[in-house]
């Protein structure tokens, strides 16, 4: 039995939104960002306050934020020498002996430990400068961050983020993340490390901006309203937000007849319809017009192309 979607409850999800609270987050965290990079600038040869960019990169963007959303950013660092010391020169047989010495030193633990102790106590050991990298710009982001927040929130670091918890700076629920990567001025494009491959995956948002920007001039804000009210579905259907370059890609295909800014409901049903109806490869990607959204590589990277199906299913559940 399918579940019926009438006018009140899509009314209800459209209208379920806080604009202005979305506003104060935001505000903070480039705030707090700005002010953490500043600080970084005083000590670091390499890190410069106006080389940075921090971009909002998922439903924040549009606000369309639901329950389960997580207030995300690209914090890129434009410096060449930066993204030189991040990718670690491996070689593939100095590696197998390393890894050998280890499990040697394991099996002959006492023997060694004695090896260890017969060292020359004058013998001054020289360890190597470090090389500054995106993971020291990014562990030196998380202790300056922490002096602006409150004793009671929490910010931790991970692999290739940063994420901070805390109701009094940020609110009930509210989990910002900030992926510290390169930046490439010049081509507007985000360069994520990815350590197990040892390289920089591209991030290009291309015209995704320009695109929701010239999409909500000519449809109004039906079609912000849109966003909301499937990512509000979706998040209920199961527990997660969808791909928003893909969900941002599908209703950005819709003709702007199908929208209505005096009847949000009609405009859920026609929306909702036509991208069941429409073949798939049909959609272009909000990034990039001349590429599929199936090409898309902010798409497929994460395997995000099965929200697609995950979408039509959720639609083929409702009765409205």
């Amino acid at each position: 039995m399918k579940n019926q979607l009438n006018r009140e409850l899509i009314t209800g999800l459209n209208e379920s939104g806080n604009d202005e609270f979305l506003t104060r987050t935001n505000d903070l965290v480039y705030d707090i960002v700005a002010n953490a990079v500043s600080d970084i600038s005083f000590k670091s040869p390499f890190v410069r306050l106006d080389k940075c960019s921090l971009i909002p990169a998922n439903e924040i963007v549009t606000g369309a934020v639901s329950q389960l959303s997580e207030y995300t950013y690209f914090l890129g660092v434009d410096n060449t020498q930066i993204e030189l010391n991040s990718k670690n020169k491996k070689h593939f047989w100095k590696y197998i002996w390393t890894e050998f010495r280890a499990s040697w030193r394991i099996s002959n633990k006492k023997k060694y430990k004695k090896q260890k102790k017969n060292k020359n106590p004058n013998e001054i050991e020289v360890k190597s400068v470090e090389k500054y990298g995106i993971g020291d710009f990014k562990h030196d982001l998380m202790l300056k961050i922490a002096d602006y927040l409150q004793e009671s929130s929490l910010v931790y670091e991970f692999p290739r983020y940063i994420s901070m918890i805390g109701n009094e700076d940020f609110g009930t629920n509210v989990k910002v993340n900030i992926f510290v990567c390169s930046y490439d001025a010049k081509r507007n494009v985000y360069k994520l490390y990815k350590e197990n491959r040892n390289k920089f995956f591209e991030v290009d948002f291309g015209k995704r901006l320009e695109n929701i920007e010239a999409k909500t001039k000519s449809c109004g804000g039906a079609y912000l309203s849109m966003m909301r009210i499937f990512n509000a579905l979706y998040s209920k259907s199961y527990s997660k937000i969808p791909n928003q370059i893909l969900l941002e890609s599908l209703i950005f295909n819709c003709p702007d007849t199908l929208f209505n800014n005096q009847d949000i409901y009609m405009t859920f049903i026609n929306v909702a319809n036509f991208i069941r109806m429409t073949v798939p490869q049909k959609f272009v990607s909000i990034c990039d017009e001349s590429r599929k959204f199936f090409d898309e590589p902010l798409i497929t990277e994460n395997a995000s192309q099965v929200d697609f199906g995950k979408i039509i299913n959720m639609l083929d559940r409702f009765q409205y």
